[in-house]
C-alpha cells in the first residue's frame, strides 16, 4: 500500500504531492513550489526521503523548492524538454509575480517524454504529455494506485489557464479530451490547485466539453 501526503504552499495556494510505500520513506514528490520553508519541514517531521521529483511544468509555483531538495537528498528530477527551458527564465516562468529575478539551477536527471513509463520506488509511472497551459506540461499516471497527477492541466470543473507563455486553449483541450479522458473513469485526479477530482465526473461536468 502507498500513502500520498499533500502540502498547500505559497500564495497561489499550490499542492506538492508525496507518495511512498506504508512501510518505506523513500518517496516520489511532484510540484515541490515556492514555499521552501513549509515543504522542508514537512519532509523531515514525516521523516521522508526524496527519491525523486515530477514536474508538471515549468512555472515558480510549482518547482521553486527543487534546489533544496535535491541539494539534501540528491535525488532525480523530470520535466519535459520544453519546460525545462523556461525554468530559469523568471518573465517566462513568472517568478518575477513574487521579485525573484535570479533563479538557482539544479540539475535534471532527463527530460520526459510522452507514454513513457517510468519505475520509482516500485511504481511504474506513466508519462502523458498534456501541453495548453504551457508547451510542455505533462501529466503523471499511476495504473497500480488509480491516480493521475495532472498538474495546471485538468482542474476539478475546468482547466488550466492558456492566457500565459506557451499557452494554446485548442492544446489543453485536446490534451484533456483526447488525452486524460481515455484514463478509467475512476481515476482519481490530483490537480496542482483546487479540489480533488475523477474523471468520470470531468467527462460529465468539466466546462472544456462544451467546446469539444
Amino acid at each position: 500500500m502507498y500513502t500520498l501526503d499533500k502540502v498547500m504552499n505559497g500564495k497561489l495556494f499550490e499542492y506538492c504531492y508525496f507518495l511512498h510505500k506504508d512501510n518505506d520513506k523513500r518517496s516520489i514528490c511532484i510540484d515541490p513550489g515556492y514555499d521552501t520553508n513549509r515543504i522542508m519541514n514537512f519532509i523531515e517531521q514525516n521523516g521522508l526521503i526524496i527519491d525523486t521529483i515530477l514536474l508538471t511544468h515549468g512555472h515558480f509555483d510549482h518547482m521553486l523548492s527543487c534546489k533544496a531538495i535535491q541539494d539534501k537528498f540528491n535525488c532525480k528530477i523530470y520535466i519535459s524538454k520544453e519546460d525545462e527551458e523556461i525554468l530559469y527564465d523568471p518573465h517566462r516562468n513568472y517568478a518575477e509575480l513574487i521579485r525573484k529575478y535570479e533563479l538557482e539551477k539544479f540539475k535534471i536527471t532527463a527530460n520526459v517524454v510522452d507514454d513513457e513509463e517510468l519505475e520509482i520506488i516500485g511504481l511504474k509511472v506513466k508519462c502523458i504529455a498534456t501541453p495548453g497551459h504551457t508547451k510542455g506540461g505533462f501529466s503523471y499516471y499511476i495504473e497500480s494506485e488509480n491516480m493521475l497527477f495532472s498538474g495546471d492541466t485538468l482542474f476539478y470543473e475546468t482547466c488550466g489557464r492558456t492566457d500565459l507563455y506557451g499557452g494554446d486553449f485548442e492544446a489543453i483541450k485536446n490534451s484533456i479530451v483526447h488525452k486524460l479522458f481515455t484514463l478509467p473513469d475512476d481515476t482519481k485526479v490530483y490537480p496542482g490547485h483546487g479540489n480533488e477530482t475523477n474523471i468520470l465526473y470531468e467527462k460529465i461536468h468539466n466546462e472544456i466539453i462544451r467546446g469539444a
